[in-house]
């Protein structure tokens, strides 16, 4: 009996696959891998892939993108204020990995529990979907999608109670936060790396997959470095306007991946996958992502800095440059001007501020 039929392509590609040392094909064999291949090609369209598994859905991606965008307007703001503050008072900013709000005279760790609870329900909603059966009844491995991303929200939660655990006074050892974030952060991307080189993914899935990767691998390394560079406020600020782009980017996704009017939302949306013209508005949005973001970042801090000196009177020291010095202007009634020449040794000189 003749097997169902294939696309031309593929039945060419599969028998040159069988052919014999002397260029004869092989009838019964050309037939059973001709019957093998038809077999996957009814079971894909019939939504059995068994090379490929449930890769999400659309409140998961909400989720994820939500608890991103939280945590990095909370450390974007917080950055802002800490760093007005601190220059107002010449004095120099140490950034923070948690911040806690202050209510009735006591420090409420608000971020910490969120960085707990957050990756705690998407543990929960993997191991509900997953069913927690990573082994088949042929002893294959089966569903490690799901492993996979239980280990991405089990970092995250080991960061949150290490947050909290900081936080009641225990003591840890010094880093922990900051290296726990920042494994968090490697693994994802890394994870990540793999998760979208899956067998059996269209092009488009691949695509929203492999360019976040950048932005983990920066929040990472951010963290690294300010785990060990504990002043000033650019490594703060990049992580957290990494960590925005996560946020948004997923919430996006969610929408161009899955359909958004049911619960969980697992099913797929009316795009494309394999549209080459998806692919790139895919690749160009993710652009339009870090010139938003980045615009949020400077109204934030723009915002930040006009009710602080509305309120508290606090003024910035401005530092900026003419020719080859650099003047610094603390607002003091006095400018310092120091040479950038070293030829005759440094010179200082002091000017009055013109009326």
């Amino acid at each position: 009996m003749r097997p169902p039929a294939l696309p031309l392509v593929v039945e060419r590609n599969l028998r040159s696959r069988v052919k014999r040392r002397d260029g004869s094909v092989s009838a019964a064999r050309g037939d059973l891998v001709l019957s093998a291949a038809a077999h996957i090609t009814q079971s894909a369209d019939r939504g059995d892939r068994p090379w490929q598994e449930k890769m999400g859905s659309f409140w998961g991606h909400i989720d994820e993108g939500l608890f991103f965008i939280v945590i990095a307007v909370w450390w974007i703001v917080h950055a802002c204020r800490q760093y007005i503050t601190s220059e107002s008072k010449g004095e120099e900013m140490k950034p923070r990995i948690s911040y806690c709000i202050r209510c009735c005279r006591r420090d409420i760790p608000v971020e910490s529990i969120l960085k707990t609870l957050f990756p705690i329900i998407g543990f929960l909603g993997e191991v509900f979907d997953g069913d927690l059966r990573f082994i088949d009844e042929h002893g294959n491995f089966q569903k490690l999608v799901y492993a996979q991303h239980m280990t991405i929200y089990g970092i995250f939660i080991l960061h949150g109670i290490i947050d909290l655990l900081t936080w009641s006074g225990l003591p840890m050892m010094p880093s922990a936060t900051y290296m726990s974030a920042g494994l968090a952060f490697l693994w994802y991307g890394v994870a990540f790396y793999y998760h979208a080189s899956m067998h059996g993914k269209e092009p488009l899935e691949t695509v929203v997959h492999v360019i976040p990767i950048v932005a983990m691998f920066g929040a990472a390394a951010m963290i690294f470095l300010e785990m060990n560079w504990r002043s000033g406020h650019w490594t703060m600020l990049a992580r957290s306007y990494f960590v925005l782009t996560l946020g948004t980017w997923f919430s996006h996704v969610a929408f161009m991946l899955y359909e958004h009017d049911k619960f969980p939302g697992g099913g797929s949306s009316g795009w494309d996958r394999s549209d080459i013209r998806n692919v790139q508005y895919a690749r160009a949005s993710f652009g339009l992502h870090l010139l938003l973001n980045m615009t949020f970042i400077l109204l934030c801090y723009l915002v930040t800095y006009v009710i602080l000196r509305l309120r508290y009177n606090m003024r910035l020291k401005v530092t900026y440059y003419h020719h080859d010095a650099e003047v610094v202007n603390p607002y003091a009634g006095k400018l310092q001007l120091a040479s950038a020449h070293d030829d005759d040794g440094a010179e200082q000189f002091l000017l009055e501020d013109s009326p």
